[in-house]
């Protein structure tokens, strides 16, 4: 590989053309590109950004590209941000030019997705303290809203003291949204969930029977 295509990631030398080969051999990826942004905490992410198929773009999915890619790639290559552009910018002679790729943003409220199960909620929870977010969703990347390679690892503290689950920091890559990662923690670790109906969390607790 180019030596200008290597990159040092949490100790780990890395090449982003084999990222970008990963991501554009999957089925409805027209074009992707791989870069590196430092976040607030000074930690280096690597961030996809990818075109996709107009034909296919309604029931395209971030978080099954994310699923591929970890089928692909070790859990430190995979893409902390996952980002759909229409078009990328470009530089006067025609290259991708990276400088004016858009950085990841923090959740929205428009596109909040509400958990919809007990440890959902728990992880939602979670995520909202150690990034000092108000609102996050159940679809929302830890890293797309502010997380750290560092707060990743302080998240897996976290899991392991409040839920006693041996998660480990790959897994936060790998399922990075609270629903992911609920589905990881009852379908790899065992725990009971609970769904919640249309009242949430109200919804589980039982009113008082008249005596």
């Amino acid at each position: 590989g180019r030596i200008d295509g290597q990159v040092k990631i949490r100790g780990r030398r890395v090449e982003l053309g084999e990222i970008e080969s990963a991501m554009a051999g999957v089925p409805g990826v027209l074009q992707s590109v791989v870069t590196v942004l430092t976040d607030p905490a000074g930690q280096k992410q690597l961030v996809g950004y990818l075109r996709v198929d107009p034909a296919v773009a309604d029931s395209f999915s971030v978080a099954d590209l994310r699923t591929e890619l970890g089928l692909l790639l070790p859990a430190y290559m995979v893409p902390a941000s996952l980002i759909v552009l229409d078009r990328f910018p470009l530089t006067h002679n025609g290259k991708i030019d990276k400088a004016a790729l858009p950085a990841p943003d923090a959740v929205s409220v428009e596109n909040y997705v509400a958990p919809s199960t007990l440890i959902e909620t728990v992880v939602v929870d979670m995520y909202a303290t150690l990034l000092n977010q108000e609102v996050v969703g159940a679809d929302d990347s830890f890293f797309d809203v502010g997380g750290s390679s560092l707060q990743a690892m302080q998240l897996v503290t976290r899991l392991r003291n409040d839920l006693a689950v041996d998660v480990d920091v790959p897994a936060i890559f790998l399922a990075p949204t609270p629903r992911q990662l609920a589905a990881l923690l009852r379908d790899k670790y065992g725990l009971e969930d609970v769904e919640l109906g249309e009242e949430g969390l109200d919804g589980l607790i039982e009113e008082p029977q008249p005596s």
